[in-house]
């Protein structure tokens, strides 16, 4: 199923935006197995025909599901999976997405993101998300105002729930993984890379371009607040308006935290990385002067 989810989200690139799917599996006590998954079909937004292009995805995920159980193909959907390019999926698009998922489906629905960015870098990078219960309760309101921030003393850390991942392969995977790795050798195999300005640079263009989000919402925040309190309360009547939501701004916040401690993580890494690069460069140098 990683192999699949990653595969789709790969075969879109570069354009990230909107690789969606669904998860399959079973819901077994305290562990969620998730054995098949498949894409979501792609919508272009510029066409127009919001209800057709809706219908036709709906026709299309009960088709799927319908052909993969007549294989005798796991097909209760247990979450679904998206793409993500420098932790972009803190956003409120997400949030209802996997609101809806628990709530029509159970708590224990997940999402699945990958980043394919980090990924480049030799490891893969996947995350299983879940909304934690108490923000899920919430969201039933959907109200979360300054009032209700602070109340519930609500921070970022209470919105998602990482969970940790198992992936089990089967025995034909396994061999074939075994067969490769004795059959490379140490010549073979590359070095630790050195370079990752790549990397620090598009971290820190994400992170300047967070910053510049989260000073525009607050900016939107103030100036619906001014608004509302400059309201006529016999504007409105009794259908008094919202007061302003703080969650884009949260999400925002936790986005800007993401990239701070990768790029802390990046650049500690190659510093070790660089350091004994340059130890083994003098010593190679004591050898060569020797002889």
């Amino acid at each position: 199923v990683s192999t699949q989810s990653t595969w789709d989200c790969q075969s879109c690139l570069p354009q990230m935006a909107g690789v969606t799917g669904q998860l399959l599996g079973l819901d077994v006590g305290d562990v969620l197995e998730i054995t098949a998954s498949f894409p979501f079909l792609l919508r272009n937004e510029e066409s127009g025909h919001e209800e057709e292009l809706e219908q036709e995805a709906l026709n299309y995920q009960y088709d799927m599901l319908r052909q993969l159980r007549e294989v005798n193909v796991d097909s209760n959907p247990v979450g679904w999976y998206c793409s993500s390019w420098l932790e972009n999926f803190m956003n409120t698009m997400v949030v209802d997405t996997q609101y809806s998922y628990q709530k029509e489906l159970g708590a224990n629905c997940i999402c699945l993101v990958y980043d394919p960015l980090k990924t480049t870098q030799g490891k893969l990078c996947l995350k299983a998300l879940r909304l934690k219960g108490h923000f899920m309760e919430l969201m039933k309101n959907g109200d979360f105002t300054q009032e209700l921030v602070k109340q519930e003393r609500l921070c970022m850390d209470d919105i998602f729930q990482e969970l940790p991942i198992i992936i089990h392969n089967n025995s034909l995977i396994g061999a074939f993984v075994r067969e490769l790795s004795l059959s490379q050798s140490m010549s073979e195999i590359e070095t630790s890379e050195l370079d990752v300005s790549g990397y620090l640079n598009k971290n820190l263009a994400a992170l300047v371009e967070g910053v510049d989000d989260l000073w525009q919402s607050y900016q939107k925040y103030s100036w619906d607040l001014r608004k509302l309190k400059n309201m006529d309360k016999d504007a409105y009547g009794k259908d008094k308006p919202p007061k302003p939501s703080r969650l884009e701004s949260m999400l925002v916040s936790k986005q800007i935290i993401h990239h701070c401690t990768y790029m802390d993580e990046v650049s500690m890494g190659n510093l070790e990385n660089l350091y004994f690069a340059d130890t083994l460069n003098k010593v190679n140098e004591r050898v060569i002067d020797t002889q």
